[in-house]
């Protein structure tokens, strides 16, 4: 998990510092903070600017800014791990010694004056004239766990965080298939910023500790289905679609040779169609200047370069994008216009 440096406010720390706690209640009034939770408060231009990553995070860490923060579970542990998800969790995960306060919390009273925030900042583009939603807590029960501190020393914070492998096994069998997997092929790759790796042995054993019949049978499937290969989350995505809209599944990351070199490394490949499968992030083009020093054009161009000699050599080339796996009817349809035959 990244936090953001930001400058978050508290009623405690006014109060340690002798300072009127009321003027955070005069600023969140009149939309220059946004009070994440009770007590903790954050200036609205930051916690507007930020992606619903940095959205996410922030609301975690908020947890430890006016005390000590409860331990950190299931989907906030993976991130917190530094495991990247299809989509930003929907909620804050952490555990409660409390059986009475185990469930959800929605969010409440985020934005004291929404009318002067859209007033004030018009420059967002906001989707629909709408301010972004926040994160509801999520309470567990506590287990008998010794959690690992998390220091986060951007914004001098502690947060209790559950072992690996107890938040991965607690989570995986619970998630749908195409999310599992993206968190499971990143898992045996040591993708993350932890780079926590685990062989697929282990995670089989993990599957086999768990409790119920149904959760080790999924989490199970996941685990066999899941493929090291896969170099992102976009890939990772792909392939798991595939399988459950009922396609064959290609081979990865497969160099293609001309004249005998290497002339390119791709996604996914049908051998016996000849068919090269490739996923576009954007990444790979908004984020071409800082990664390899290339323009976004520059990027292009020398994709469609690439793309040109893979044909050259009798290859077809199919590409989709991540609006595509949004809607997977559309993707089917890409797929089956290249000619990818159903899984026998």
């Amino acid at each position: 998990m990244q936090f953001p440096t930001v400058r978050f406010q508290s009623a405690a720390a006014e109060a340690r510092t002798g300072r009127d706690p009321r003027s955070l209640s005069r600023g969140y009034a009149a939309g220059r903070l946004v009070r994440l939770r009770r007590g903790v408060y954050l200036p609205t231009e930051e916690w507007l600017r930020g992606t619903a990553s940095n959205r996410y995070a922030l609301t975690t860490a908020s947890l430890a800014v006016s005390g000590p923060a409860p331990i950190l579970c299931r989907e906030t542990a993976l991130v917190a791990w530094g495991l990247e998800f299809r989509q930003v969790p929907s909620h804050v995960r952490y555990r409660t010694p409390r059986r009475s306060a185990v469930g959800s919390v929605p969010v409440s009273g985020l934005y004291g004056n929404p009318a002067a925030i859209l007033a004030e900042h018009p420059d967002l583009g906001l989707r629909d004239g709408r301010l972004p939603m926040g994160f509801p807590d999520a309470r567990h029960l506590a287990a008998e766990i010794q959690p690992t501190a998390l220091r986060v020393p951007n914004l001098g914070l502690v947060l209790p965080v559950e072992p690996f492998d107890t938040a991965l096994s607690d989570t995986l069998h619970r998630l749908p298939f195409v999310d599992a997997v993206v968190l499971t092929d990143a898992v045996l790759a040591g993708r993350g910023l932890h780079s926590a790796r685990r062989s697929r042995e282990a995670l089989l054993a993990l599957a086999g500790d768990l409790p119920f019949q149904a959760a080790r049978r999924r989490m199970v499937a996941v685990v066999r289905f899941a493929d090291e290969q896969a170099e992102s989350v976009g890939e990772s995505y792909s392939r798991a679609l595939m399988a459950e809209l009922g396609f064959e599944i290609p081979q990865l990351q497969v160099w293609i040779h001309r004249d005998g070199r290497r002339i390119a490394r791709v996604d996914f490949y049908w051998p016996k169609l000849r068919l090269v499968g490739e996923f576009d992030g954007l990444m790979k083009y908004t984020r071409a200047k800082d990664l390899s020093g290339r323009t976004p054009v520059e990027v292009l161009t020398a994709e469609k370069r690439r793309e040109d000699e893979i044909r050259a050599v009798g290859k077809r080339v199919v590409r989709w994008g991540w609006d595509d796996l949004l809607h997977p009817e559309r993707f089917a349809t890409i797929l089956h216009r290249a000619g990818v035959p159903c899984a026998s």
